[in-house]
């Protein structure tokens, strides 16, 4: 199953700069923008191509974090928390004018995320000590549908939904560190869906120029 995946992203990517570079017979366009799809979860993208294709590249949020909670004197519970994650996309999109400087867009994208989360309770001793760490990789496809609006001539504003097809696949490993020696244990996760996630809707802000 996952080689698989990998094989369709890889042709899927090569398929899309082909279809990019056929069709490169207008002014060239560059764009680079940020794009939103909740107050902390971000992403830049870059696109270039002609004014009807467009050739895209999404790095989705590079995220990292550390938290810690500690108990009373009385209570000696402390919990420690890490996480880590980042993704990318890679697609066409193809522009369909609607009016004025409103274009509808529809395009394919492939690409991938990777996350990683930790957390540790210390009770002192107790058989309520563990540790856990879990790291998840999702290979995934969409459909990207929206619209855009263009200001002057650089200023592109943009909403946009992905309904996608994702398969995730990871392991969960457990440490319980109770009385005598640790225990253990790995599972092996994985699974597949299709649908919206998350942050369905996604805004974006971009600078656009051509040559």
């Amino acid at each position: 199953m996952k080689p698989c995946i990998f094989l369709f992203t890889a042709l899927f990517m090569i398929a899309s700069y082909s279809l990019f570079a056929q069709q490169e017979t207008h002014p060239h366009v560059y764009q680079a923008g940020l794009s939103f799809s909740s107050h902390n979860n971000f992403g830049l993208n870059f696109k270039t191509g002609n004014e009807r294709t467009l050739f895209r590249v999404t790095l989705l949020s590079a995220s990292m974090g550390l938290s810690s909670d500690h108990g009373r004197t009385q209570d000696s519970i402390d919990i420690k928390t890490s996480s880590a994650g980042a993704g990318f996309r890679i697609g066409f999109e193809k522009h369909i004018p609607v009016y004025h400087s409103f274009h509808f867009i529809w395009g394919l994208e492939a690409g991938g995320s990777y996350s990683y989360n930790k957390m540790k309770q210390d009770m002192s001793g107790t058989i309520n000590d563990y540790e856990s760490a879990t790291w998840k990789i999702t290979p995934m496809a969409d459909l990207v549908l929206g619209l855009t609006y263009t200001l002057s001539d650089h200023l592109v504003l943009g909403v946009e939904i992905a309904p996608s097809l994702q398969y995730s696949f990871g392991k969960v490993k457990t440490t319980n560190n109770g009385s005598g020696s640790p225990i253990e244990t790995v599972k092996s996760t994985s699974s597949v869906s299709f649908g919206f996630y998350n942050n369905p809707t996604t805004l974006t802000l971009a600078y656009r120029f051509a040559k």
